[in-house]
């Protein structure tokens, strides 16, 4: 038996001898949110708002229900009457401002992040929830700003560390991104979009030997990483090309194989694949 069906054991148990627990109702209904039984979990955080309707983690808890069901508007209206419970309380501003985001209204999300961020200016989550949005809109220095305000605030933010990190590799600015790559695998060294990044900034730099590297341990936590099996192939290829004596193809190829075998709709792997077959066969016509 699963860890969570042991919890819904246990939580149905302690309902049985009191219906009106309402922290075993909402215990409940996140062990059935961890088994993915969202109309279970729903019943649950319904009957713990029965409960406690003045409680604003209540209705938070029903909007997230809601929200993880693509049911919007439902979520959007719990989130609201958890606010006017505690309207000091920025996480139901910052749970409205995802949904309004979510239904493609960008400047309503903006104002509601930066109300947010108004309230509880220390805390993290709000300041890199605007940046993800102000990224996602391709606005570089809004979103630079934020992901610097979350690392001044929590230095160890892997997750900022990294798009920030991102962000200026997209600019150019390869020593940036060089650091910052490396202190967010310092704090999550198994993003492997992380050591692939790090392996294109190295490529980048023409350090061949340390792009190997990085995209190697990319691909030891994810195999089937598409981009790193394309980057680490390419790199390979253009060795070849100055040295054929210090790269076997044949392990190349393979890799390329293997991706195809996945995705034959990969056109980047095609045209590599074709590159290097027309230049062994080149080498061999001379």
């Amino acid at each position: 038996m699963k860890d969570y069906e042991l919890v819904i054991t246990y939580y149905r148990q302690v309902i049985e001898s009191n219906e009106s627990n309402t922290d075993a109702f909402v215990n409940l209904g996140f062990a059935y949110l961890d088994g993915e039984k969202f109309d279970d979990a729903l019943d649950c955080f319904l009957k713990a708002v029965r409960l406690e309707p003045d409680n604003p983690e209540s209705y938070n808890n029903l909007g997230y229900i809601y929200e993880k069901m693509d049911m919007f508007d439902a979520a959007k209206k719990n989130y609201e009457k958890a606010s006017a419970l505690n309207p000091s309380d920025p996480e139901s501003v910052l749970n409205i401002a995802n949904i309004i985001e979510q239904q493609g209204d960008y400047y309503g999300a903006v104002e509601r992040y930066k109300k947010a961020i108004d309230m509880a200016p220390d805390k993290p989550a709000s300041h890199f929830c605007l940046a993800v949005l102000y990224d996602r809109h391709d606005m570089f220095d809004e979103a630079i700003a934020e992901y610097n305000a979350v690392i001044n605030l929590k230095p160890d933010h892997a997750k900022a560390l990294y798009n920030l990190g991102r962000l200026y590799y997209q600019l150019g600015d390869y020593d940036n991104a060089l650091n910052l790559f490396d202190k967010s695998l310092r704090y999550d060294p198994q993003n492997a979009d992380a050591w692939n990044n790090l392996g294109s900034v190295f490529e980048g730099l023409q350090d061949f030997p340390k792009a190997v590297d990085a995209y190697r341990k990319a691909l030891e936590i994810n195999p089937f990483h598409e981009d790193t099996n394309y980057n680490l192939s390419n790199i390979q290829f253009l060795i070849y090309k100055n040295h054929p004596e210090k790269v076997d193809l044949s392990d190349t190829v393979r890799r390329l194989q293997f991706v195809l075998s996945l995705n034959p709709k990969n056109s980047r792997i095609t045209k590599l694949l074709e590159g290097i077959h027309n230049t062994k066969k080149s080498q061999a016509n001379q």
